[in-house]
């Protein structure tokens, strides 16, 4: 049976690999977005846009996601500035698993960030966009919805190389690496849709040496 994936964040850099590489796997993408002029982008990589925004009333998102078999939220706000992130990342991203309920979706994929379960471990620049997103990826876990968060660390716009850490917590040190391509987060999270090991699960994520199909479904890091 053909999965409907519904895409927040569609239009930035890591929702627009995330939304190719659903597409690359055949299957129908809807790319939610806010502002009118942005559905030709989505249109443009194929995928069907749909105009709502996470901080709108939730009944209205919830129309958005009907239908919908999984939700992907890769929306972030763009800089840790005060107000953007409790906005987005947190009361936005709680927006949209309580839409995603009232909408009936099943299963519920959120990128998130490393540290974001111990922000004060993470950057002192980006600690307020951290403790936002540890208290919508809390609320995720507390949904009753088919769970799955993704926390990559910093994010370039290298070429993918397909290989990666994963682990329930990595360990961070000096000389290890602590970013990761846009490309490898996307493909993470979409394989992640095929891999049962991943639902109700939450795990770091940086770039390393082994493959993800081999990465993926283990829980001890690489």
């Amino acid at each position: 049976m053909t999965m409907l994936v519904t895409v927040l964040g569609t239009t930035g850099k890591t929702g627009r690999l995330i939304t190719a590489e659903l597409l690359a796997r055949g299957l129908p993408v809807r790319g939610v977005v806010r502002r009118p002029e942005a559905q030709d982008v989505v249109r443009s990589q194929g995928a069907e846009p749909v105009l709502a925004d996470l901080r709108s009333a939730t009944e209205l998102l919830a129309d958005a996601l009907t239908g919908s078999d999984v939700v992907i939220n890769a929306a972030a706000a763009s800089d840790p500035q005060p107000g953007l992130a409790e906005a987005v990342d947190r009361d936005g991203a709680i927006n949209a698993v309580n839409a995603a309920r009232k909408a009936g979706v099943p299963r519920f994929l959120q990128v998130s960030s490393l540290f974001a379960d111990r922000p004060d471990q993470g950057p002192e620049f980006l600690q307020r966009v951290l403790r936002a997103k540890q208290v919508s990826d809390q609320a995720l876990v507390d949904s009753g919805l088919s769970w799955t968060i993704v926390r990559p660390g910093g994010l370039t716009d290298d070429p993918g190389t397909g290989l990666v850490r994963i682990a329930e917590r990595l360990d961070i040190t000096p000389g290890i690496p602590r970013t990761i391509p846009r490309a490898d987060v996307a493909a993470v999270t979409v394989a992640a849709l095929d891999e049962p090991t991943s639902r109700f699960r939450a795990f770091d994520l940086t770039s390393g040496t082994t493959s993800i199909t081999a990465a993926l479904p283990t829980t001890t890091g690489s």
